[in-house]
C-alpha cells in the first residue's frame, strides 16, 4: 500500500468511516483518476479499473461513499463525482 493511501486510511478511521475493502478500492481509483485526467471517472470506467462487471455494483458502492460523506454526485451530470477533502473537516474539529 503506498504511503497515501496508508494515510488516507488512517484519516477516514479516525473520523468513523467504515470502510470495505472494495469501497477503499473504488475511492483510491477514483482518486487516482482524477489526479491523472483532471476529471472523474465514469462508472463504466470505475468499473474496469477495479475490475468489475457490473455498473449497478459500482454505483452502488459510489452512492454509500457519498452517504458516508467521502465524495459527491452530482445528479445528470456526466463525470459528477467529487471528493471531498477530510483532513481539513478532521483539522476543523480539533
Amino acid at each position: 500500500m503506498t504511503e497515501s493511501a496508508q494515510s488516507g486510511k488512517a484519516v477516514l478511521s479516525r473520523v468513523g468511516v467504515d470502510m470495505t475493502e472494495r469501497k477503499r478500492q473504488i475511492l483510491e481509483f477514483i482518486r487516482a483518476y482524477i489526479k491523472v485526467h483532471g476529471m472523474s471517472p465514469s462508472y463504466e470506467a470505475i468499473a474496469l479499473g477495479v475490475g468489475m462487471k457490473a455498473k449497478s455494483n459500482i454505483h452502488r458502492i459510489v452512492r454509500r461513499l457519498q452517504e458516508d460523506g467521502i465524495l459527491e454526485v452530482k445528479p445528470k451530470k456526466f463525470y459528477g463525482i467529487r471528493l471531498f477533502d477530510r483532513t481539513v473537516k478532521e483539522i476543523s474539529s480539533l
